[in-house]
């Protein structure tokens, strides 16, 4: 206490001789007394934003998350620019704080950088970064450096290539899951053999470098994953995509949802619900009977259902390219029910 008391006197005796002096050991009691406080992540970055009069972000790889605030105080979407000048945090590997200053930088911006990183990395709980999830989420941070990648996936135990699974609720006997953002998220020895009966998406990174690559490919791959127990398959492969994978990313849900095909599937199902499994198994196998034995209906009943459909699509589903048309629509119809 007498210690903060004669701080304040000194930086109160500075700002009569030197402002700017006053000014530096303003900012250094500020972060101090947040450490000393146990001040939370979200405290810190305020104090960054209303020292600097400037917004304000911390990435925290261990935690897959981002916050920002504006000087005011208020929260800002967590998406982020990766152009403004970081630090890393020491002891939070992938970490890293940052100004979001239009304009030249201001006299204190490098110091207020340095003595944030500082406080947040004393406020870092070891426990949480050495554990297997913190791990996960660093190895996958597109944020966090090649090193800290490497490092994390080191840590886990994994050599050489690694599957990366993207699931909503993906229960997999590997030790090395996490959640980020809305996925569950797990990593695996390539010579893994996944089981078929779950909802998930899934890639190959070559080495820990490419995780962050694989993770949005896995997640790509979800988007048109069945439920478990459909015809079309529920674990999706990246690499079994090819040009698909191109169409999948260029759609939003919404814009997918708009195409006239697509939401003509929607406006069927409403009082069709084997709409989609019929058109599935026409398109998947070589032959009507095949089809029907799949859907377990009589060829003949079949039949009936796909000259239906030909009426109400406007097109022949099961020839030629009316049935690249049903494809695609039905990819499409999957990316629309995805979560994006």
């Amino acid at each position: 206490m007498a210690g903060e008391v004669q701080v304040r006197e000194l930086i109160g005796k500075l700002e009569v001789v030197d402002d700017d002096m006053a000014s530096a050991l303003r900012v250094i009691q500020q972060f101090d007394g947040l450490v000393a406080a146990r001040a939370s992540m979200s405290a810190v970055v305020r104090a960054v934003t209303g020292l600097a009069g400037c917004p304000a972000g911390f990435h925290d790889a261990s935690r897959a998350s981002t916050i920002r605030f504006a000087p005011d105080g208020r929260t800002l979407d967590a998406a982020q620019e990766h152009s403004w000048p970081r630090m890393a945090v020491l002891g939070r590997p992938g970490s890293t704080v940052w100004l979001e200053r239009v304009g030249p930088d201001g006299p204190l911006d490098t110091l207020i950088l340095e003595r944030a990183a500082q406080a947040l990395s004393a406020l870092a709980g070891e426990a949480t970064q050495r554990t297997s999830e913190a791990q996960v989420r660093i190895a996958c941070d597109p944020d966090a450096g090649g090193d800290d990648r490497k490092n994390a996936a080191r840590r886990l135990g994994l050599a050489g290539p690694v599957m990366v699974v993207v699931g909503s609720t993906v229960d997999l006997p590997t030790p090395w899951r996490a959640r980020i953002g809305a996925d569950s998220v797990a990593l695996m020895p390539a010579a893994y053999l996944l089981p078929e009966d779950i909802r998930a998406g899934a890639d190959l990174a070559e080495s820990p470098i490419e995780l962050p690559t694989a993770l949005e490919h896995a997640r790509t791959a979800l988007r048109i994953a069945a439920d478990v127990g459909g015809l079309a398959p529920s674990l999706v492969r990246y690499d079994d995509l090819g040009v698909l994978a191109e169409i999948i990313e260029r759609f939003t849900p919404a814009a997918a949802s708009g195409v006239p095909d697509v939401s003509r599937i929607d406006d069927l199902l409403a009082g069709h619900p084997w709409v989609v499994d019929t058109l599935q198994a026409v398109h998947d196998q070589p032959s009507i009977r095949r089809a029907a034995a799949m859907l377990h209906v009589h060829h003949s009943t079949l039949q009936e259902r796909i000259a239906w459909l030909g009426g109400q699509l406007g097109y022949d589903p099961s020839a030629g390219r009316g049935r690249q048309r049903a494809g695609l629509s039905l990819l499409l119809w999957r990316v629309s029910k995805s979560d994006g």
